[in-house]
């Protein structure tokens, strides 16, 4: 089975359960009752006609997948149709069909929004595979569409819930967006997929969300914590991972808030977990953690160089840190994470001389 036909098996059988509507124009008798015996048998749902007037009151009325018209129609061309449709119902994907051999034609149609081309005279394995390739087309934008709009209200749910974990605590506020842009740029420095980064950037602005359940006398103590305040402490990843999932945001950014304190020789917490067993996304978060907690200044001590941060985590390279996160880190320029921490300077970096 070639390329276009399994293209078009899949979305007939995928129309089995969910058929897509297709409205058939053309003033021909011949050809429409070919091509509407030739979608039905694909699995489309076809209704024809041979007015655009016709057609326009069907559109108005019910809900179509793709308008198929031939060119020249009686008082109104394929084009101006097209462009009516569309005017319409805004989704709609359009094929025109024509026998004729101007160039003008297809450049009418293309102008008019339509989504692909039919030469008549045409084979009916010709006709499928173009409503395959143009409800393929549809699908795609329809997914990105879908998709583009999902991570935006995933992004703006977890800015919402940041904001009150930084209206208690200060210090979180320029550290929360700095280590988002330094999670996205390790990531991407490592390979990681479009889906991965969503749900680490994800992860990395609500790694601390877990928080807001800690008393202020614990969060906001500028003395070290007794063993009883670090264990209330310790219990913030869990309660953060809780309260992503109840957010339903995905499943992996709910993983990276609950693994960011684990260690790669398995020493960290709350699991304890080893190697591998940690989420990559919380692998990464790790170390682009520590790099911000290094070069800002804390309550604790005062933000050290670009190179003594270079060094502590070349140091843990291995022991609480992935040895391969480690290396990409340490393949960026440092110009890179100069630029992140300027967009947000709630700390000064201490810069030595370059020789």
């Amino acid at each position: 089975m070639n390329t276009h036909l399994a293209q078009t098996t899949a979305l007939a059988d995928r129309s089995l359960t969910n058929p897509r509507r297709v409205l058939l124009v053309d003033d021909d008798p011949a050809i429409l009752n070919v091509a509407h015996a030739a979608l039905i048998q694909a699995g489309y749902e076809c209704i024809k006609t041979r007015s655009p007037l016709r057609a326009i009151d069907e559109l108005q009325n019910q809900h179509f997948d793709l308008l198929i018209a031939d060119a020249t129609l009686p008082g109104m061309s394929g084009p101006d149709l097209a462009k009516q449709a569309l005017e319409l119902l805004d989704d709609l994907s359009v094929i025109i069909m024509s026998d004729h051999q101007e160039i003008k034609v297809p450049v009418e149609a293309i102008r008019a929004g339509t989504t692909d081309y039919l030469v008549k005279p045409f084979d009916v394995e010709d006709l499928q595979c173009c409503v395959a390739r143009a409800l393929g087309k549809k699908e795609t934008i329809f997914e990105r569409r879908r998709r583009r709009d999902q991570i935006n209200q995933w992004d703006a749910a977890a800015r919402a819930f940041s904001l009150s974990l930084n209206a208690r605590d200060k210090e979180t506020e320029g550290h929360a967006e700095r280590v988002v842009l330094y999670s996205e740029r390790l990531g991407i420095e490592l390979g990681l997929s479009r889906e991965d980064l969503v749900s680490l950037q994800l992860g990395a602005r609500l790694h601390d969300i877990g928080k807001i359940g800690v008393p202020d006398s614990v969060l906001r103590k500028p003395f070290p914590l007794t063993d009883e305040e670090k264990g209330i402490m310790s219990l913030h990843p869990a309660r953060g991972e809780e309260m992503v999932r109840m957010m339903m945001l995905p499943e992996a950014a709910a993983q990276i808030v609950g693994q960011h304190h684990e260690k790669w020789d398995g020493s960290g917490y709350p699991n304890k977990l080893q190697g591998e067993e940690i989420h990559i996304g919380a692998r990464v978060f790790a170390v682009v953690d520590a790099f911000d907690a290094i070069t800002s200044n804390r309550v604790y001590r005062a933000a050290q160089s670009y190179e003594a941060a270079l060094a502590e985590i070349s140091a843990y390279r291995g022991t609480q840190f992935d040895p391969d996160v480690v290396d990409a880190f340490l393949r960026i320029d440092k110009a890179d994470w100069l630029a992140i921490k300027r967009r947000f300077p709630c700390e000064p970096m201490l810069e030595t001389a370059v020789a």
